[in-house]
């Protein structure tokens, strides 16, 4: 049986990655933004190029894509080796690094921000129909969705995007090539990482929910969104810190440093860092010295961004997404309500207090964060499937448990919700006009009451042998 399992984990991945690989190829329009070039991956000749192939396409890939990694998950101590997870990792990787931007118009309007950047003008203030009136050919090509928002993404983010504008020579498809590098790199130095933390006899199930999970990879590597370079920030800052929050004040202060990166990527994962930070509250000297390294990175960066900067990051996510459980209010108020952020910080508190009765077996800091970034992103009314970057990397650590399936049929759902990514319709039918906001954000909720009820395995925490070293060295 487990050889079957192992068969169905490795075929329904590489299925999934091959389809978003034709996907790509064939540069479906309602998949694929409208490039100034065709960069380095093959273009196919493919007839069948409507709405309707493009989603059955997608769709597919993820269903199978997802399918493999339970059938890994399932598999369990005898299922697929982490060596050929990480080989598949890399080949997948690679494959989508190449390919066009997938799914999303968000890299494009990355692009466009680090163009602005490049000739001088600040993208927390300018629109990009500001810009596309400069006659600026990268600007020509500004999706519609965000023509009248400045970036809402960290000042950091705002850098790679300059960085990659820069090494393009003003090209959209050499940005959006390098901002897939930056990702890349990151997704890559997470999955480091998360082994390193993992050990040995569970790396297996990082590399599954993590490296191979082409929930993901399509998420951060195939649509490139600036999750994946917080995350792969986030989560090499806490493998600094080690699984104790080691009080070694060059590992805290790095680790800082790493945080508060991620963060000035974007906002939301500085909720790593607050509990980093009440994880070493018993050692003022290592708080002290991650406070610094945190604070010294964000200074510096908002420093550089200006006030512009923290404007932006003050107004973002007021406009809740179509499909989060929320949006269900509206046929029963007729819209959304006033009070529906301190309706989203209180439910978020009771996910996270529920979550923390369960205590888990792994890092100390293991247990406090996945309660916070789960509440989080279960609850925000901004919601997109790779907002689980923020999540799944957590879960990976984790013994297994119930939250596994919640968490993986969560970023099942709100992708196949957002596919084929660029228009949400079957031929001229608009989805978004008939079942699917009520079913996306119906699943969603179904899920958040799942997650309430069962009660993932009770485990205990535990600490690693290294971190217990460090701890007692003279630098503590």
């Amino acid at each position: 049986m487990r050889r079957v399992l192992v068969g169905v984990t490795y075929g329904g991945i590489a299925l999934s990655v091959a389809l978003m690989a034709l996907v790509g190829a064939c540069r479906f329009p309602s998949a694929v933004p409208a490039m100034d070039g065709d960069g380095v991956f093959p273009r196919l000749t493919w007839p069948y190029t409507s709405d309707v192939w493009a989603t059955a396409l997608l769709w597919a890939a993820m269903i199978s894509g997802f399918s493999g990694v339970v059938a890994g998950l399932a598999a369990g101590r005898g299922g697929p080796r982490p060596r050929g997870l990480v080989a598949g990792g890399l080949l997948a990787v690679g494959v989508l690094v190449a390919a066009p931007p997938m799914g999303t118009t968000d890299t494009m309007d990355y692009a466009v921000y680090g163009r602005m950047a490049v000739l001088g003008h600040d993208p927390h203030i300018m629109t990009p129909r500001e810009f596309r009136a400069t006659g600026d050919r990268v600007g020509a090509l500004a999706p519609e969705p965000w023509q009248d928002t400045p970036s809402v993404y960290g000042p950091l983010a705002t850098g790679t995007e300059w960085a990659a504008a820069t090494l393009s020579g003003g090209s959209a498809t050499g940005t959006v090539f390098w901002l897939k590098v930056w990702n890349a790199l990151a997704y890559l130095a997470a999955a480091l990482a998360l082994a390193r933390l993992a050990g040995p006899g569970t790396r297996a199930r990082v590399h599954l929910l993590w490296t191979l999970n082409p929930l993901l990879l399509w998420a951060l590597i195939g649509g490139a969104h600036v999750d994946g370079l917080a995350a792969g920030l986030a989560v090499t800052g806490l493998a600094v810190a080690g699984p104790s929050v080691c009080r070694s004040l060059w590992r805290s202060g790095t680790a800082g440093v790493l945080l508060g990166a991620a963060g000035a990527v974007k906002a939301p994962y500085l909720l790593l860092g607050a509990v980093a930070v009440w994880s070493l509250r018993r050692s003022p000297r290592a708080l002290v010295a991650l406070g610094v390294g945190a604070a010294t990175v964000l200074a510096a960066s908002y420093a550089i961004a200006g006030g512009a900067g923290i404007v932006a990051l003050a107004h973002r996510g007021r406009s809740p997404s179509w499909n989060t459980p929320w949006q269900l209010l509206v046929p029963v108020l007729g819209r959304l309500p006033s009070w529906l952020p301190l309706a989203a910080v209180v439910l978020a508190a009771v996910v996270a207090a529920r979550l923390l009765r369960d205590r888990t077996r792994g890092p100390v800091w293991l247990g406090p964060a996945l309660a916070v970034c789960t509440a989080w992103v279960v609850t925000t009314p901004v919601y997109y499937p790779w907002y689980e970057a923020l999540v799944l990397p957590l879960v990976a650590l984790a013994p297994a448990s119930r939250l596994d399936w919640v968490q993986l049929t969560r970023a099942l759902v709100a992708t196949v919700g957002c596919l084929p990514g660029l228009a949400v319709r079957f031929g001229g039918t608009w989805l978004r006009t008939g079942p699917l906001p009520y079913v996306v954000p119906g699943a969603l909720l179904l899920l958040l009451v799942v997650l309430l009820l069962l009660r993932p395995a009770a485990l205990r925490r535990r600490s690693g042998p290294e971190c217990r070293a460090a701890a007692s060295s003279p630098a503590s």
